[in-house]
């Protein structure tokens, strides 16, 4: 494997630290902050908060699939619901030139189970907060695209 393929150096242009309110949906809101501030290319380096409802997807064994596994149907979680942690990639769709955010997150419920999972648009919406911190980052393009060895799309490093 040629590892330099897949990788690129890139610097930390800038770090916008804030806040989704409450009642907005979280991938929609990481979305509106980085519109606001110009970031197509980026990573959430960290975020906390609280859902009143979450939405998951997950891997789950396929024999099918290419690489033996494919993406859950999604999972409606009821809240209030704790945000444990989150990281994610910011960067274009080719297909449609807007932004794509892939956001994992661990969050807790009112009996303290843990779960987590891929975070899908739709159906995550804030309870009381979402403090966020994105990195933008400086000469790397991140551009999600069908990449025909997994099945999936997938972010390419330009």
């Amino acid at each position: 494997m040629n590892i330099k393929e897949h990788t690129k150096e890139s610097n930390i242009k800038r770090i916008i630290v804030g806040r989704i309110p409450k009642d907005v949906d979280l991938i929609t809101g990481v979305k509106e902050v980085c519109n606001a501030y110009g970031i197509k290319y980026g990573y959430i380096a960290s975020m906390i908060g609280s859902l009143k409802t979450g939405r998951f997807i997950y891997a789950i064994p396929s024999e099918g699939a290419k690489l033996g596994f494919k993406y859950s149907e999604p999972i409606n979680l009821e809240g209030p619901l704790e945000i444990l942690g989150s990281q994610g990639t910011i960067g274009l769709d080719d297909a449609t030139g807007e932004l794509s955010v892939h956001l994992h997150m661990q969050v807790s419920d009112k009996y303290m189970r843990v779960f987590g999972g891929h975070i899908i648009e739709g159906g995550n919406d804030i309870a009381a907060t979402a403090e966020i911190v994105i990195h933008e980052i400086d000469h790397v393009e991140l551009h999600r695209v069908y990449d025909e060895e997994t099945g999936f799309n997938i972010f390419k490093i330009k």
